[in-house]
């Protein structure tokens, strides 16, 4: 069995501090180098779900939710520590939604 990459940590346009990548773009450029799944987690949102979910179902791919949390850093106040969350199933996505809401 070979490994195949996936990329887990992707900003897309509706991330809002430094989002570039088009939604579309981004589940082209994976069918193009073959990827079974990718992953979207723009910053501290879930702006870009509906249309990245349908447009990675339509093109085969898996789509992995989540998004990149900024929390307070108690040992560098100038510097918040980033987490990466990832959504498993439906109760990790509604996990994931009560703590962007908070």
């Amino acid at each position: 069995m070979t490994a195949t990459f996936i990329h887990l940590r992707n900003h897309t346009e509706f991330s809002l501090r430094d989002g570039l990548l088009r939604v579309n773009s981004m589940v082209d450029a994976a069918v193009e180098d073959g990827m079974p799944a990718i992953a979207v987690t723009d910053q501290s949102n879930l702006f870009a779900l509906v249309k990245f979910y349908r447009a990675a179902i339509s093109a085969g791919i898996k789509p992995i939710l989540g998004a990149d949390l900024w929390l307070e850093n108690p040992l560098n106040e100038a510097q918040p520590a980033v987490f990466t969350l990832l959504a498993q199933n439906r109760a990790g996505y509604a996990n994931l939604t009560k703590l962007i809401s908070r």
